[in-house]
């Protein structure tokens, strides 16, 4: 459902989004957004991968399936958003912050796992 959340938003044209301020690419509000996202994005992911019911391969690789479902999911937002959305165009700035939403659902996911964070 989330992924779908995310489809949703991403699908939406770009003449009815809001004009940004430009700072430094990277540093847009929007990234900011992409992070967040993807970090709840991958979270939900990997919780789910590890539930049992789920085949054991699946289980032990939870990280795995969710980092590489993230990535193209990530990926291919940015391709939608190329060539099928009108008025949106493809940025390596908003593929960066949703790998960097996913690493950070990671630590995130790993901090509420151990109680602790680890060096």
């Amino acid at each position: 459902m989330w992924g779908l959340f995310i489809l949703s938003l991403t699908s939406i044209p770009g003449s009815v989004l809001p004009d940004l301020p430009s700072y430094i690419d990277l540093l847009q509000p929007d990234k900011f957004i992409h992070v967040a996202v993807f970090a709840v994005f991958f979270i939900l992911l990997e919780k789910g991968f590890r539930k049992s019911g789920n085949p054991d391969f699946i289980q032990r690789s939870g990280f795995f399936w969710a980092f590489m479902t993230g990535l193209i999911l990530g990926a291919g937002t940015e391709l939608l958003q190329e060539f099928v959305i009108p008025n949106r165009l493809a940025s390596p700035w908003d593929f960066i912050a949703n790998v960097a939403g996913i690493f950070g659902g990671y630590g995130i996911a790993r901090v509420v796992k151990t109680g602790r964070i680890e060096h």
